[in-house]
């Protein structure tokens, strides 16, 4: 079990990008091997084990969380970490999803409304400065129709005009639609971490 923890963190902190990549790195990485506590000639994981084991023992579990609580409280323990100032970032992680697999599904209704709200608010305060209020870009920029014969035409068919939608990856369906800067539009998740002034991590999302 604690090696099945400690291979995720390898992969992780190095930016391997899938899991059968990381145990052909640990084979020939003795860093890797010193970290598992693995001798050069021991067997290294199948990649297939970690998938399985998270599946059956560690999905819908806080295990993790409480890996992460107890590192945080022993780096406080220590006093490495600073909480005078907190430092909040977000970004974008790109997702492993192919950017030209994907259908549009209904939106949901609370995320709706909230943006309404938001968009709202945002004009109400605009107009108290003098100011036009923001163009609604969905009206700007109607999203282009699907073509005949593919996945997401036949799944659109069923979807009334005027009903909101949202693109969805086939292969992550967890992942979101997003642009971040001039770049183009890829599947991606949204990343917000709080760290200290030295660069711990406190939080995260």
């Amino acid at each position: 079990p604690v090696m099945l923890i400690k291979i995720p963190f390898i992969q992780y902190l190095y930016g391997i990008k899938s899991m059968r990549q990381t145990i052909r790195e640990i084979e020939v990485n003795v860093a890797y091997r010193w970290f598992l506590g693995l001798d050069m000639l021991d067997t290294v994981p199948h990649f297939s084990t970690f998938g399985k084991n998270y599946s059956r023992r560690f999905k819908d579990t806080d295990l993790f969380e409480q890996i992460f609580s107890k590192i945080l409280e022993e780096c406080m323990k220590y006093k490495l970490i600073n909480t005078d100032e907190i430092f909040v970032d977000a970004t974008h992680v790109k997702a492993c999803a192919n950017s030209k697999k994907m259908r549009k599904r209904v939106a949901h209704e609370q995320a709706l409304w909230y943006e309404d709200e938001l968009q709202k608010e945002i004009n109400e305060d605009r107009q108290a400065h003098g100011k036009k209020p923001l163009k609604d870009k969905n009206k700007k920029n109607p999203p282009t129709p699907p073509t005949p014969g593919n996945d997401q035409y036949n799944e659109l068919e069923q979807i009334p005009d005027d009903v909101k939608t949202k693109k969805s990856s086939i292969t992550d369906s967890e992942s979101g639609w997003f642009r971040k800067g001039e770049h183009k539009h890829v599947f991606a998740y949204a990343v917000e971490t709080a760290c200290d002034e030295h660069g711990w991590v406190l939080g995260y999302s």
